[in-house]
């Protein structure tokens, strides 16, 4: 299973965090690969929604999970390849007085070719460089509706 993963302080509150996390009409500015969401009124654990990809092709998705402010995990497909996107957003700083939250974002998925398909895929700057730039979209957004850059 190929694995990419990235953590991102962001200056807002969790609750601004998750509520870009959760509302598919923001998704498009974020997730890696979307262009556009239908079918999915809210995100909510057992959700079902299609997707449009930025580049040819069109995909199905679930809502793995939903833990309000805390995680999110979410299948994505299109045609034979699937993938899980699990955001987990936690408050930075804990019993130490930090403010703000820290967004941790893990892209998984399963690589043709075994055990050499793996290796590549798992060193695979491309899909490295989706998830940092989701991360960086997400804390970007969450810090312009608290009012803070």
């Amino acid at each position: 299973m190929a694995k990419f993963e990235q953590s991102i302080d962001i200056k807002a509150p969790v609750g601004t965090v998750w509520s870009i996390l959760t509302n598919p009409g923001q998704w498009p500015l974020w997730f890696p690969d979307v262009q556009s969401v239908s079918g999915l009124p809210a995100v909510q654990t057992g959700a079902t929604f299609q997707w449009q990809s930025s580049g040819p092709g069109a995909g199905t998705g679930s809502v793995l999970r939903a833990e309000p402010e805390h995680r999110l995990q979410v299948v994505t497909k299109m045609e034979e390849h699937q993938a899980t996107h699990t955001f987990e957003v936690r408050q930075r700083g804990g019993l130490f007085g930090g403010s703000g939250a820290r967004l941790h974002y893990t892209l998984e998925f399963k690589s043709a070719g075994g055990l050499i398909g793996e290796v590549v895929a798992g060193g695979n700057p491309v899909d490295q460089l989706k998830v940092k730039g989701a991360v960086t979209k997400v804390r970007d957004l969450a810090q312009r509706a608290a009012g803070r850059r």
